[in-house]
């Protein structure tokens, strides 16, 4: 009987000691215990399916522009006003084609059979119509005038159809909104369907995910919130990883574990500091005699130093905003998206 006893005591031990090691999730991943407030720490469990789901609908975005160049004489007398487009070519010496491109991402946001409506940053599709060059730094001497003839944007892995168009831009906010119409009988593209959040609830150490085209290839990074305050410029900030192409990437936030992901804003832009060095001309440069002095001609070159770990977002509000402001105009042409901006 004794022996019996000690097995039951035994049993009853360890069913209680297995208790205990249970964890505290139900079956779909979610804490027991949800506080309502965006996650700030990994999730535990994968994020793969709903990633997956979500790179679907981004896409990439390449922007080429053509500019002619006309080139003055130094000692023109010329004022940016007398110039017409009868007489730029008579007054100017030299002229040229040049082109500007800039890669960025944007996300479809609507499709109704034949428009796709796609949301990215107007930085990227914004090219001016003319830009002036001046040879002294008070700018009262032409060097040269480049006016735009012809712009072209390119979302890789559409359906053909007609060209991208675009139909607001806010460059205030850096937001844009593109169309294109679809040929018929086309492959339906995937729209994205993440409702929007709330960048007021962010928090110092929300976690976050970024998805676009850096250098032009579809990857998702993570990141944490700093200084969320600053969400009321319209702006918040995080230590992603910022590269060119990552311009208009929609970024998320979880809200009590997966698969709850909320859409918060738009990767815009990262610090950054120009600096101006001197390059050789590489037609003169003897790589055989790199220890010999360079007596060739030097250029003055600008460059882009981005400081990395530093990136701004437009907040979902301004989205939000953009879109209400703009809304018949959006309307006109024929796209709606208040399924995802309540």
């Amino acid at each position: 009987m004794l022996i019996q006893f000690y097995r039951i005591v035994i049993l009853l031990l360890s069913i209680t000691f297995l208790n205990s090691c249970k964890t505290n999730e139900n079956v779909t991943g979610q804490s027991m215990n949800p506080d309502g407030r965006y996650d700030s720490e990994f999730p535990d469990k994968s994020v793969s399916d709903q990633l997956s789901e979500i790179s679907k609908s981004i896409k990439k975005l390449d922007c080429l522009a053509f500019y002619m160049t006309y080139v003055f004489p130094p000692e023109n007398q010329l004022k940016t006003n007398s110039i017409t487009k009868e007489n730029i070519k008579e007054l100017s010496v030299s002229e040229d084609v040049t082109n500007e491109s800039v890669a960025g991402t944007a996300t479809i946001v609507y499709y109704d059979g034949k428009t796709i409506g796609l949301l990215t940053c107007a930085h990227v599709v914004d090219y001016p119509d003319t830009i002036f060059n001046w040879y002294d730094a008070e700018k009262t001497i032409l060097q040269s005038i480049s006016v735009k003839v012809r712009q072209q944007n390119y979302i890789t892995g559409l359906p053909d159809g007609e060209d991208i168009e675009i139909v607001v831009l806010d460059r205030k906010n850096d937001i844009a909104l593109l169309k294109k119409k679809l040929d018929a009988h086309v492959e339906r593209p995937d729209v994205f369907t993440y409702k929007s959040g709330n960048t007021g609830e962010l928090e110092w150490g929300t976690f976050v995910y970024i998805m676009g085209y850096p250098l032009g290839n579809l990857m998702v990074t993570r990141a944490i919130v700093s200084n969320p305050d600053k969400t009321k410029n319209g702006v918040f900030l995080t230590d992603a990883l910022y590269n060119k192409g990552i311009s208009g990437s929609p970024v998320f936030a979880l809200r009590d574990g997966v698969p709850n992901f909320e859409w918060i804003g738009m990767a815009k832009s990262a610090s950054a500091e120009n600096f101006t060095y001197l390059k050789p001309d590489e037609g003169m440069l003897d790589h055989t005699h790199v220890k010999y002095p360079y007596q060739g001609v030097f250029y003055a070159q600008k460059k882009l130093n981005i400081n990395y770990g530093v990136t701004f977002s437009v907040t979902i509000e301004a989205i939000e905003s953009f879109y209400k402001k703009n809304k018949r105009m959006i309307e006109n042409a024929g796209i709606n998206f208040d399924e995802l901006l309540p």
